[in-house]
Order: structure tokens, then sequence, then C-alpha cells
């Protein structure tokens, strides 16, 4: 018997900052996406996160989907909120940060 690795896919990163966090917010917005930033004290870190409001619902709480709600207000804010699976809460990233965004090859509801 053979086993298949299935690969995520993976996006280039626009240079422009506005292009990024637009593109960024696009593939959060959608469902799950990999992210892969430098924290603020320089530790690089994979993530995986979203600001689907239907996730957010399913394995956060009404706070995090309220807290994802209520940044959507302010577009250009650094920096940008999340929802972690991992953590099961609300985190955040500075977009300038980004270093790799990628679409996993399975979602977590795949494997719940």
């Amino acid at each position: 018997m053979s086993t298949t690795t299935r690969n995520g896919i993976g996006f280039s990163l626009s240079s422009n900052l506005y292009a990024r966090t637009a593109e960024v917010m696009s593939l959060l917005a959608n469902g799950w996406v990999e992210v892969t930033y430098r924290k603020g004290d320089g530790k690089v870190v994979t993530r995986l996160a979203t600001r689907n409001p239907t996730l957010v619902g399913a394995f956060g709480n009404h706070s995090d989907a309220e807290a994802i709600r209520k940044s959507d207000k302010d577009f250009d804010a650094t920096p940008l909120v999340y929802f972690d699976y991992s953590a099961g809460g609300i985190r955040s990233l500075c977009v300038e940060d980004l270093r790799a965004v990628v679409i996993p090859a399975d979602a977590p509801e795949n494997n719940h």
C-alpha cells in the first residue's frame, strides 16, 4: 500500500503592503490558511489561521467572532487580527512580517 503526501497551495506575496494586506485578508476570509511570519521577538512561526465568520463561530466563541468583526472596521489596522486554530483564540500579526501564506491540503474540519 502506498501513501500520498498532499501539499498545500502556496501564494507569492506582493511587495506592496496594501496589496499584500488585501490578498491576505481575502484568503483568511475564505477559510483556513497557514501563515508564516516573524513575531515581535524575532521568532518565525507558522499558524493555522482564519477570519471566516463561520469557522470562527464553529471553532471559537462569541468574543472571538466579535474581535474579528470589530477589526474589520479598521482595514488599514496594524496588526491584522485572526483566529488561531492551535491556540483556540484570537491572535494578531504584522502584515509586513509575513514570510509565507499557504492554503493547507487538509482543513481541521475534515479531521475533527
